[in-house]
């Protein structure tokens, strides 16, 4: 923070939120009358981050994963304050589920050693272009889906 010619150095406490208080003692204005000076007070204001929707101590986000990897199961890599961890998809994983992932979300305010939640929501990403064979293979999937009352 820099006030006047001076340069404050602030700690912001982890876990904080938009609009926590943050007191720096005999930082603030002298007093009226020459008393000591008060103490100053700071409101933070937290930034949006590209990949994580923050509610209270929870952190959410979007994962996309590939078709093959949704039908089949298979493994995929999720974002965290801490660095990615891999997430295992069960086969046959709906569009739009969303898994809980304990103790990954944001530090909780005076117990920074406990962590909130990151929910992870998994969002299909279909083939954007398919070669002769994959279409050949997804028009014999789509047959026998319909033979089997499936589609």
């Amino acid at each position: 923070l820099q006030r006047d010619a001076q340069r404050l150095e602030v700690k912001i406490p982890a876990g904080s939120k938009t609009g926590t208080r943050v007191r720096m003692r005999g930082e603030g204005g002298g007093g009226a009358t020459g008393g000591a000076a008060g103490d100053l007070y700071l409101r933070v204001s937290i930034l949006p981050d590209a990949r994580f929707e923050r509610r209270e101590d929870d952190l959410h986000v979007t994962v996309p994963v590939d078709l093959y990897t949704m039908a089949l199961g298979g493994e995929v890599r999720v974002p965290t304050m801490a660095g990615d961890l891999v997430l295992t998809i069960p086969a046959g994983t709906q569009n739009g589920r969303t898994f809980r992932l304990r103790g990954k979300g944001m530090p909780k305010l005076r117990e920074p050693e406990q962590h909130g939640d990151m929910y992870a929501k998994v969002e299909v990403q279909l083939p954007k272009r398919l070669n002769a064979r994959q279409q050949e293979l997804f028009e014999e999937l789509r047959a026998i889906a319909t033979d089997q009352g499936d589609a």
